[in-house]
């Protein structure tokens, strides 16, 4: 073969090469715009996407008009996560193709949940754990030791939550505060938004006169939000409340429990604001009520370290003889969450 013919093949080869090895994944936005690069996930309704030009670049999905891959990813699709190849259709739709397809099949955007090429494990845990204590000793002898803590794990149709708290004090010597909380709660999803949930709790309060009360039910709550950014559910349901008094009369009483999670990621960071409340009304006599509602501040320190200013408000509406309705604690605790 003649040198120049030579020259001519190995240059077209290289160029196919190099052509082959800038093929990348590609947005289509509703205004028209191309973005190419490597998507990194779609999740919580932002697609990022890595760029040479400018790093990673977060999306808003609703803005996206049609999507391509350049190789197979991990998509969720309702209860089901697939392994497809990615080409563009029509607006506001994809066209998904796989082994395990006869054909390839055009869905709309707004069924793709999440999308990655590293598969999600089944099961994904998160959790946090926050600690406060003060000291002091002199004319004034103070000790005072607050923690709480809770694990969520979460697979497609299954979510468990433990938690707890914790708070201890001392003035000159003598026990000003002494209480602990303990829950359980397992929800089992039937759709994307709607779950059934059974929950547990036990609590004890020296200064309630309460040696120990639990609460046993189900019900079924409504996922209004889970955006990463924003978290809401409401829940409903029965229990029944068991409590032993040290020396009240003792209480068993079935009852209609109300609850609400909220949290809100502030100014574009990870800063949030968040507030849960449960709230017991007995079915039998409307004096035996009782709320907690926890509302607070969390503070980024620096990486997964975080700073909480928490206020915690119980109230009960038919406490022991002699106590109190209402306790308020303001809680400053430097905490940890994965």
């Amino acid at each position: 073969m003649p040198v120049a013919r030579t020259m001519k093949v190995l240059i077209i080869l290289i160029a196919m090469f190099a052509v082959a090895s800038v093929r990348a994944d590609e947005v289509v936005l509703n205004n028209g715009d191309r973005i190419t690069g490597k998507m990194v996930n779609l999740e919580d309704g932002k697609l990022s996407i890595k760029t040479e030009y400018a790093g990673v670049i977060s999306i808003d999905w609703s803005q996206v008009k049609t999507f391509s891959t350049d190789a197979p990813a991990y998509v969720k699709i309702g209860d089901n996560t697939v392994l497809v190849k990615i080409t563009e259709s029509e607006s506001g739709t994809v066209t998904l193709e796989s082994d395990d397809l006869r054909t390839p099949e055009s869905v709309a955007l707004s069924r793709l949940e999440t999308m990655s090429y590293e598969r999600k494990p089944a099961v994904r845990v998160s959790g946090r754990i926050n600690i406060g204590a003060a000291s002091s000793s002199g004319n004034t002898n103070v000790e005072n030791l607050n923690a709480n803590a809770e694990v969520v794990a979460r697979s497609d149709q299954n979510r468990v939550t433990l938690g707890g708290q914790v708070n201890k004090g001392k003035d000159s010597g003598k026990e000003t505060e002494s209480n602990w909380l303990a829950y359980l709660k397992y929800d089992h999803f039937i759709s994307e938004k709607w779950y059934a949930f059974a929950n547990a709790s036990g609590e004890n309060d020296k200064f309630k006169d309460i040696n120990l009360r639990t609460t046993l039910g189900a019900g079924g709550g409504y996922q209004v939000l889970d955006t990463g950014k924003t978290y809401l559910l409401l829940e409903l349901g029965a229990n029944n409340v068991n409590t032993d008094f040290e020396v009240g009369t003792d209480q068993n009483y079935p009852a209609a429990r109300f609850a609400l999670d909220f949290s809100r990621k502030l100014f574009g960071s990870e800063a949030e604001f968040f507030n849960r409340d449960v709230f017991f009304n007995s079915l039998d006599d409307s004096e035996n009520q009782f709320l907690r509602t926890r509302t607070g501040l969390r503070l980024p320190i620096v990486e997964r370290l975080n700073s909480t200013i928490q206020y915690n408000y119980d109230w009960d509406n038919n406490p022991a003889p002699g106590r109190r309705s209402e306790d308020k604690t303001w809680l400053f605790t430097l905490g940890y969450r994965w």
